[in-house]
């Protein structure tokens, strides 16, 4: 926080650090990681930064909570900002600060320094802490250690005051709203707030009044407590806050003034509402080598770093019209990042998909498939261009779209009446397998070429935006998955090899020089086309369950089958006929878990007779929207017959039905 606030004001900045997040580094021109803010592990850090650089300022953050001791050290090397050791130290001193509130009539919650009589209402407090850590109900199991003290829970809504202070005068920054998770840690705070005049008339005096007892200088917080028309004091916080982030006030370049020269006030505004909250872990997290941040978030931590259960994983900004919209944007952003850690993946699908493009390679003439070198190295598969290709070339293509983690088998059934070929598909990880892998998601086009790209090397595929590295595919950030190989394959559907335009965009999007690039071109209307379409029945139905928002971390397991359509010269006709046999008559099984509702809510939603275009064939459709695909209603994409299973309860839920009259028409019979 503070590096990011001090860049900004255009500093230079020299951080050391104990977390080593990812931002800092960002932020900072040189970095020192530490173990402990302890005297012993501050001073190689400090004598490196002395030793190579002109330092102007040393600005202390959070930490020194547990390590006042530490100061004198710092101080006795460098100018420091904000409170010198001596009331730094004061303010850590609970009964003295305590003490202090009386002295000069300000309200707190009771407070002792020896066990209470009952248990009833009352904490347990570290004398050492911050940000909640170690504050718990006071109950009959406690073990009360000789380091914490006792204060008697008040009910009312958590706030603190931003201020700066030169010892003799103060200027009040804001009011903020605070909350905490579990009861008492703290997880977010707001810059807003619900106070009436009189009590931020109330709240501006006793800080007054303590900067001068105290002779605070420089960036402070004052937490309280209020609870109808009262107000209760609950510690200072002697350094510049969380919520010193939430105002673009130049605080930095005031924090300074304040320590060292007198507070300059600066009136200040805010357009619009700002919080801050922290996401802790529910359970102990690994961080991918690649996951990809959102751009709201900070304090990122290091990739493959282990955040512990109840550790801060990191923290996010939302800037809103009212303190509402802030807490509900946080509710989203935070499930968005569980869910997507929680979905993070370590298996390559290009890797994993890697042996079949060899089998497909080294059986092409068995397969009836062309392969050839461009000049620029990339290699191409011809599956149904100038070479026949076939089923079986198809069928493998199926199973290097799924990025080698599902099987695809082509059998005979009955469950049609007159389309007895069917293509039976099964992963078990079908969110990584059909969207990470499979679905056709990324849109290729150069001069009057266009293709829509799928397969593994999506997941490979990057782009710069502001900065940044993003996935070509937003779908991959909410994923969490970015694969890293040397042997990305992508299927293209389309009658004509893609220009060197294209091949060389591909390329550089997955980080690999061509020679390493293999694509595989299957035209809608060859046999291999019409396999490797169809066999996406579980992929739309993934793609539709994701659309409908269903929770993707909560699907385990699936499996699909469609008859194989016949093949149609023409393209229109051809691609709707492989859409139809999932339209009418493909069949899924999912297997997910959570609750029985859940799970026939999902059965109920996904079959594609629940479209508004269901009812003609595809071909008819695509007809009467002009030839327009995204008119179209999304929702029809979907097979025809859904079984849902609640693995957490055993039940099963059925929908959709199988069409064979409109099949028939597709198929022209």
């Amino acid at each position: 926080m503070l590096a990011q606030m001090a860049r900004r004001e255009n500093f230079d900045v020299l951080a050391i650090d104990c977390y080593g997040d990812a931002d800092t580094l960002d932020y900072a021109l040189d970095f020192n990681k530490i173990d402990s803010l302890s005297q012993s592990d501050l001073l190689p850090a400090v004598g490196y930064f002395l030793k190579n650089y002109h330092i102007d300022y040393a600005i202390y953050g959070s930490g020194f909570e547990y390590f006042h001791d530490s100061l004198p050290y710092l101080a006795s090397c460098l100018p420091l900002v904000g409170n010198t050791p001596t009331t730094f130290s004061k303010l850590q001193d609970k009964a003295l600060f305590f003490e202090s509130l009386k002295k000069h009539d300000i309200p707190f919650p009771t407070t002792v320094f020896s066990a209470p009589s009952s248990i009833q209402n009352w904490l347990i407090k570290p004398m050492k802490g911050l940000g909640g850590v170690g504050i718990s109900a006071l109950s009959p199991t406690s073990t009360p250690q000789t380091s914490v003290y006792f204060q008697q829970f008040q009910a009312g809504t958590s706030g603190s005051v931003l201020f700066l202070s030169d010892g003799k005068d103060i200027d009040i920054i804001g009011f903020n709203t605070q909350f905490a998770q579990n009861d008492f840690l703290f997880s977010s705070v707001i810059n807003a707030s619900s106070l009436t005049r009189l009590q931020r008339t109330v709240l501006s005096d006793w800080i007054y009044q303590l900067s001068r007892f105290f002779l605070l200088k420089g960036l402070h917080s004052l937490d309280f407590i209020a609870h109808e028309d009262s107000l209760f004091v609950l510690e200072m916080n002697a350094r510049p806050p969380a919520s010193a982030q939430l105002y673009d006030a130049n605080l930095i370049t005031r924090h300074i003034e304040s320590s060292f020269q007198h507070v300059r006030r600066m009136p200040f505004s805010p357009s619009l509402v700002s919080g801050y909250q922290i996401i802790y872990a529910k359970r102990d997290t690994c961080i991918p080598s690649h996951y990809l941040w959102p751009s709201y978030c900070a304090d990122l931590p290091q990739q493959n770093a282990i955040i512990r259960q109840n550790s801060p994983i990191c923290s996010i900004i939302a800037h809103k019209k009212t303190m509402h919209d802030v807490q509900h944007t946080f509710a989203i952003i935070q499930q968005h990042i569980e869910r997507s850690l929680l979905m993070t993946q370590k298996a390559s699908v290009n890797q994993l998909a890697h042996p079949l493009v060899k089998q497909l390679i080294d059986q092409a003439d068995k397969l009836r498939v062309g392969v050839d070198v461009l000049e620029n190295g990339c290699t191409i598969i011809d599956a149904g261009i100038k070479h026949v290709g076939g089923l079986e070339a198809g069928r493998i293509i199926a199973e290097i779209c799924l990025g080698g983690m599902g099987t695809v088998t082509i059998t005979h059934s009955t469950y049609t009446d007159n389309w007895p070929l069917s293509v039976n598909v099964h992963t078990g990880n079908p969110v990584l397998a059909c969207l990470g892998s499979q679905y056709a998601g990324w849109s290729l086009s150069h001069e009057k070429y266009y293709a829509l790209g799928s397969g593994p090397a999506r997941a490979m595929a990057t782009k710069q935006k502001d900065g940044q590295t993003l996935p070509v595919e937003e779908l991959y950030q909410e994923l969490a998955y970015h694969d890293d190989s040397d042997c990305p394959v992508l299927v293209i559907e389309n009658d004509a090899i893609p220009p060197l335009a294209i091949i060389e965009k591909i390329a550089a999007a997955c980080g690999v020089e061509p020679s390493k690039l293999t694509i595989i071109v299957t035209p809608t209307s060859s046999l291999a086309g019409g396999v490797q379409v169809v066999a996406r029945v579980l992929e739309v139905a993934m793609h539709k369950a994701h659309a409908l928002h269903f929770p993707l971390e909560n699907i385990v397991d699936g499996s699909g089958f469609a008859p194989i359509c016949p093949p149609h010269p023409n393209f229109v006709k051809a691609m709707g006929r492989t859409n139809d046999a999932i339209l009418f008559a493909g069949q899924v099984h999912i297997f997910v878990k959570g609750s029985d509702e859940e799970a026939k809510k999902l059965a109920d939603a996904l079959p594609s007779s629940t479209s508004k275009d269901y009812g003609k064939p595809f071909a008819d459709i695509f007809k009467a929207y002009e030839y327009d695909f995204f008119k179209i209603d999304a929702m029809l994409f979907s097979p025809a017959s859904v079984i849902v299973t609640a693995v957490e309860s055993g039940n099963t839920f059925r929908a959709g039905h199988i069409d064979n009259a409109l099949l028939d028409q597709s198929f022209g019979l």
